[in-house]
């Protein structure tokens, strides 16, 4: 099982730092090392071998593996839909806050109703809202210091509730409708 997850490891690794191209993976049956075929048009046909093996992976091919996740919705204690939101840990650190070259129009959350709001800029359940608009954030010359994003901070502004759906950002970007079906099951 540890070699296992070893090998998965390795490959999504492989699969994440690599450019496009086809993947082929073999086994060798005395060595500790796989081999990596490399196909895209700088380097078709190179070999690498990679420590780790061995191990037996699926066949990749059309490039590297993409994580996309789940769209998220979200309430929050009031009307912040215009505010950049940062994220604090339970000790009140910031762990998580935007450059402004992060922030563009397809950041905002997109209302389903009901106070719930679509998910595009990565919030999650610590996540407060600041007194920065989009507009005003993303004309920044600069990311603002730690102390400025602590004391932008609206008091009480936070998320309420969370949750996680079925079908992915885009998608639900795409779809309003369908990810707003998914709050009513």
């Amino acid at each position: 099982m540890k070699r296992f997850i070893l090998g998965i490891t390795v490959v999504a690794l492989m699969a994440s730092c690599a450019h496009k191209g086809t993947y082929s993976y073999s086994e060798g049956e005395k060595s500790m090392k796989t081999t990596v075929r490399i196909s895209d048009k700088d380097r078709a046909g190179e070999m690498q071998e990679i420590p780790g093996g061995p191990f037996r992976a699926p066949e990749i091919s059309g490039g590297p593996l993409k994580y996309l996740p789940n769209a998220t919705v979200f309430r929050m204690s009031g009307d912040f839909a215009d505010n950049v939101a940062v994220t604090l840990s339970p000790s009140g650190e910031l762990t998580y806050f935007p450059a402004p070259t992060d922030i563009t129009a397809d950041s905002k959350p997109i209302s389903l109703g009901d106070g719930w709001w679509l998910n595009c800029q990565g919030i999650g359940p610590n996540s407060v809202f600041t007194k920065y608009t989009f507009a005003q954030y993303s004309e920044l010359p600069e990311t603002p210091s730690l102390e400025q994003l602590k004391n932008s901070i609206i008091p009480g502004a936070k998320v309420t509730d969370m949750k996680e759906l079925p079908i992915k950002l885009s998608e639900a970007q795409r779809n309003p409708e369908l990810a707003k079906s998914y709050l009513n099951n």
